[in-house]
Order: structure tokens, then sequence, then C-alpha cells
């Protein structure tokens, strides 16, 4: 799976909300620009409009205009059903399996 892929994307940002979440940090809006620059930003929206819509995450508010839908996001964080989806999801196993055959060949990852 490239890093790019749909389902790697969301495993990442869910696996670091939870992480946030355990830790009693709130992920910034800074941080979530920093991750979403390195893709496509109609892509990261529809991610981030997605994940929102399908309850496993809070604080993402769409904004419509005339050039289409944008986002904005406050206070972004994982919901019971979005660490649900991390853990039983079977495509959630399959990207965390590829994530660390991937850390096993390239060291620093």
């Amino acid at each position: 799976m490239a890093k790019d892929d749909y389902f790697v994307i969301m495993y990442m940002l869910l696996k670091q909300l939870y992480d946030y979440l355990k830790q009693g940090k709130i992920i910034s809006n800074e941080e979530l620009d920093e991750i979403g620059s390195q893709y496509n930003q109609q892509y990261w929206t529809y991610i981030l409009l997605n994940m929102s819509e399908q309850d496993y995450i809070t604080g993402i508010t769409p904004v419509k205009a005339l050039g289409g839908t944008s986002i904005k996001y406050n206070n972004v964080q994982i919901t019971p059903t979005g660490i649900e989806y991390l853990f039983s999801n079977s495509m959630m196993e399959r990207v965390k399996r590829t994530l660390k055959d991937i850390k096993g060949i390239i060291p620093g990852m």
C-alpha cells in the first residue's frame, strides 16, 4: 500500500488521535495542517469529511462555497467508533501489518 492510500492515511490519523487521547492531548490545527499538506487538499478534505460522517472523528465542520466544500476543524478527536474501527477492522489490520513490515525493511521509519 502506498503512503497516500486512503486506508493508510486513515490508520495513521486514527492511531495518532488515539495516542493523543490516551495522553490527554488534543491534536492542534497546525499539526492537522502539516499532515494534510502532504496530500492533495481535495483528497485530504474528502478523507476528513468521510471520517467525520462515519463517526470515526469529531471536530470537523464542512464549509460549502461556490468552489466546492472545504473544512474547518477544531478539537479533532477520535470517537469510540473510531477506536473500535482502528482495532477491529480487517483493512486496518492489513495496513498495520504492512506498515510494520516496511519499518522492518527501511531503517529510521
